[in-house]
C-alpha cells in the first residue's frame, strides 16, 4: 500500500468530481429541456457528495485537495461557451455532457492503472465512481 498512490487516486476523483459538477453549473443554465436539466442537476449532486467525501480522506492522509488545473477549468468553459452558443438544443447539450463524462472515466481508469500500490478500499471506491459515470453515460443517451 502506497500513500502516494493513495493521494493520487483521491485527487484524481476530487478533480473530476469538482470539474463535473462546475461544468453541470455552466452546461445546466444553457439547458431548455427541463428532463435533461434533472438528470444533469442529480448528476451534480452526486459529483458534489463525492467531493466533500474524498476531500475529507485527502486530509485525513496528510493531504490537501487538489483542485482541476485553472487551465482545464478555463478550457472547460470556453469549450461549453462555444459549443452551445449557437445550439442549446437537447441532443447538443446532452452530446457535451456525454463527452465530459467520457473524459472523467478515461481519466480515472488511466490514474487507477497506474497506480499499483494503492489500497483496495481507494481502488474500489475510484471503481465505484466509474460505474456511476458509465450509468451516466448511458443515461444521456436518450437524450441523443
Amino acid at each position: 500500500m502506497s500513500k502516494k498512490d493513495d493521494l493520487e487516486i483521491l485527487n484524481c476523483i476530487y478533480k473530476n468530481s469538482r470539474m463535473a459538477a462546475d461544468s453541470i453549473d455552466s452546461v445546466s443554465e444553457k439547458c431548455d429541456d427541463d428532463k435533461l436539466r434533472g438528470y444533469i442537476n442529480k448528476q451534480k449532486e452526486h459529483y458534489n457528495n463525492s467531493c466533500d467525501k474524498v476531500a475529507n480522506q485527502i486530509r485525513e492522509r496528510g493531504g490537501i485537495p487538489a483542485p482541476p488545473p485553472k487551465a482545464a477549468e478555463f478550457m472547460a468553459e470556453m469549450g461549453i461557451d462555444m459549443k452551445t452558443m449557437m445550439d442549446h438544443s437537447r441532443t447538443n447539450i446532452a452530446k457535451l455532457m456525454y463527452n465530459g463524462t467520457n473524459m472523467g472515466i478515461l481519466d480515472i481508469s488511466e490514474t487507477v492503472n497506474h497506480a499499483h500500490d494503492a489500497d483496495e478500499n481507494i481502488i474500489s471506491q475510484a471503481k465505484e465512481l466509474l460505474s456511476a459515470e458509465e450509468r451516466y453515460a448511458d443515461g444521456l443517451k436518450r437524450f441523443l
